[in-house]
């Protein structure tokens, strides 16, 4: 099958959404797919383009028969503002669809969003070529804007939903990363229903499984809790920094990897707190990521203490149980389900400092237990959070979803 993907964030640009479709589209690959990547020319997070790119309309990369990646024109800033924010996404948008047009004889359309506004690409290429559309929802826009702060206008957020309703009546089915989003369907859009809605969490492919087995799991001597991933509005690391304040008195460090739009106020806080446990890292190549995070104690997967993000499942979460540490989850829901099943970590009350700090220290007591559940939980990942398995069944879903809208 020939798969048209359109993603505003692919590699070398890095995070999760990247690294989800990235991972994919390799695997994709290898089950004998032939894939056409449409994203932006890379420039996220830093806002600067990645070295060997500059702006231009569009650049096409055959990077293999069956792998051709179109970079289109993308405003790279630094997204501090509304505007530029809007500016980036909107800009995309119209250079995405422009190119988008131009691609021919691929079988199925899948559009990954946020932001929402790659959507509207899917919606107007679906009427008009008649092609079959997929939405892989990510996370739900605008409701998690306005979770964050980012959107209060209420005028705003009824834009965002009717955009958001637009492109939901034209898309043929959904990829859902978390299974929870079908409960805001059967509230919000229960009209939907009745088309496809496929499950294709985020896993661990076998590349990062094999590397992340390389290494011994045996941390460092001295207590290290670490973070790793993007500092941003949604993850509350305020709470681990507190945490880091109660916990001074133990020889225990705090290790931030990574980068985002909080790093700044993080790392001052840091500062006025006197802080000497806390250090910050800037974002690692894969490898030496994985090295870090064996090296640690514990790992943390923090989010805000928000009902929009108790069904969240970060992926950094099956990165750590991979690696063999145990995860301190401070997130309700589907996380903490997976946690207890797999016995390979324990929860902490969301943006809870204390709680927090207690949960680290019964690592910090219990130093048998950082191996136990850290075994549990690349037991756990290898069983079932594969990603060539999942995307396997999805694809199998997709394609029996296209033949059954054909017949009809």
């Amino acid at each position: 099958m020939h798969v048209l993907l359109i993603t505003q964030y692919f590699p070398p640009e890095i995070g999760a959404a990247a690294t989800r479709w990235g991972d994919y589209v390799k695997i994709l690959n290898s089950m004998g797919h032939r894939v056409t990547v449409l994203c932006e020319m890379p420039n996220y997070p830093l806002g600067e383009y990645f070295p060997g790119y500059k702006r231009a309309w569009v650049r096409e990369e055959r990077i293999s028969p069956d792998l051709t990646i179109i970079r289109s024109f993308a405003w790279a800033n630094n997204r501090s503002s509304a505007i530029k924010k809007l500016g980036h996404y909107l800009i995309f948008m119209l250079s995405g669809l422009i190119n988008a047009f131009k691609l021919k004889n691929y079988d199925v359309l899948i559009i990954s969003s946020p932001p929402l506004f790659v959507g509207v690409i899917g919606a107007i290429i679906s009427k008009i070529k008649s092609i079959h559309f997929i939405l892989d929802i990510r996370d739900l826009w605008p409701e998690s804007v306005m979770a964050l702060g980012e959107v209060r206008s209420k005028w705003v957020f009824n834009m965002g939903k009717k955009l958001e309703s637009f492109i939901y009546k034209s898309t043929n089915g959904y990829i859902f990363t978390v299974p929870g989003f079908k409960h805001h369907f059967n509230k919000h859009y229960p009209e939907q229903l009745n088309k496809p809605m496929i499950n294709l969490i985020n896993g661990v492919s076998n590349t990062f499984f094999d590397l992340a087995q390389k290494y011994d799991r045996i941390p460092e001597k001295r207590f290290t809790v670490l973070y790793s991933g993007n500092m941003g509005l949604a993850q509350g690391l305020e709470s681990v920094i507190k945490a880091a304040d109660i916990l001074q008195k133990y020889p225990i460090d705090f290790k931030f990897v990574g980068s985002g739009v909080k790093q700044k106020a993080l790392k001052t806080k840091a500062d006025k707190l006197g802080l000497k446990n806390v250090v910050f890292l800037p974002v690692q190549k894969k490898e030496e990521l994985i090295k870090l995070i064996k090296k640690a104690s514990v790992c943390l997967v923090p989010l805000k203490n928000d009902p929009l993000f108790r069904n969240a499942i970060p992926s950094k979460m099956f990165e750590y149980m991979a690696c063999g540490r145990p995860v301190i989850v401070s997130i309700s829901g589907e996380v903490t389900e997976i946690i207890n099943k797999a016995k390979s970590g324990s929860i902490a009350m969301a943006e809870d400092a204390n709680s927090i700090a207690d949960s680290i220290l019964y690592y910090y007591n219990n130093r048998g237990k950082i191996i136990e559940q850290g075994q549990n939980g690349v037991t756990y990942v290898k069983q079932n959070v594969r990603k060539e398995v999942l995307i396997s069944h999805a694809m199998e879903k997709m394609r029996n979803a296209i033949i059954k809208k054909s017949i009809l």
